[in-house]
């Protein structure tokens, strides 16, 4: 498999979406021990995708789902500055034979992408500390102490998109 042929895409359907919440159970709750309750929320549902409130996104190679997020547009302002009313990604999640071949940086693009497109100025997240270098990396400042959410510490990390 090589990532070049990796392909993202909103996700649209019931099946798609359970598929991705298929794949963040394998990396959350089975790998890192995330309780199922604080896995999968109300965000979680083809309701709040199609109300709008989130994009759930998944990355394929060939017929091999590799990784998803999800962009929280719930509480977000269009062409503000101020960087608690950016939309939030969460859930980035790639499968563990994919890991550090570039998934993640596609997913993110593709996020980053979409946020721009609808006029947001930047975006954050709630990065565990163990990949905190990964968001470093594409551009991301920490914000805040770093924190414990189910057990893992967390950093919130911000990124204003240039231009």
């Amino acid at each position: 498999m090589k990532t070049s042929e990796c392909i993202t895409k909103v996700i649209s359907s019931s099946s798609e979406l359970e598929d991705v919440l298929n794949l963040r159970k394998e990396v959350f709750v089975s790998e890192q021990g995330v309780p199922l309750s604080e896995e999968i929320d109300s965000l979680d549902t083809l309701e709040a995708i199609d109300s709008g409130r989130v994009i759930h996104v998944m990355a394929t190679i060939g017929p091999l789902l590799v990784g998803a997020a999800r962009l929280i547009l719930e509480g977000s302002k269009t062409n503000s500055d101020n960087i608690l009313e950016f939309p939030h990604i969460g859930r980035v999640a790639v499968i563990k034979s994919m890991r550090r071949k570039g998934i993640g940086e596609i997913i993110m693009t593709k996020l980053h992408f979409i946020a721009k497109n609808k006029h947001f100025r930047g975006v954050t997240l709630s990065a565990q500390v163990q990949v905190g270098y990964f968001y470093t990396q594409l551009g991301y400042i920490k914000r805040g102490p770093v924190y414990d959410d189910v057990g893992i510490p967390h950093q919130d990390m911000d990124i204003i998109f240039k231009g």
